[in-house]
């Protein structure tokens, strides 16, 4: 019975954290459509040559974003899913970037959409130069 117990109430930590999670992330994203900072930008899928190989093209794929901030700067962003890929089917490559001005590279306050209105936001890294 205490076994019980100690699984439940490990199970009850983990639901409130993951809720808590997730009520941050559609605060964030609340926040960032009613003042955020949209700029367009452009999305690119790379991938290396045949001859790198069928592994290597399935896990080296990646898409890079890219958009000017409004102070000139040129930001670089992949998406943050493990897969390292976007779909760009329909978008042609146009994406819509929301952004928090006064913190321009904080990974939590960027979302990225396809197209010039969106439905659905992607969070995203900003992307380190090699």
């Amino acid at each position: 019975m205490m076994q019980f117990l100690i699984v439940l109430g490990v199970l009850i930590v983990l639901a409130g954290f993951t809720l808590a999670v997730r009520a941050h992330r559609h605060m964030t994203q609340t926040w960032l459509l009613r003042r955020g900072t949209r700029a367009s930008g452009h999305a690119v899928t790379v991938q290396p040559p045949l001859s790198a190989g069928l592994v290597s093209r399935l896990t080296s794929t990646v898409t890079i974003i890219t958009y000017t901030a409004l102070d000139g700067a040129v930001h670089s962003l992949i998406p943050r899913s493990g897969a390292g890929t976007f779909r760009l089917v329909g978008a042609s490559g146009a994406v819509t970037v929301l952004y928090d001005e006064a913190h321009p590279l904080k990974e939590d306050r960027i979302r990225v959409g396809f197209g010039p209105s969106p439905e659905r936001w992607h969070r995203v890294r900003v992307r380190q130069e090699p």
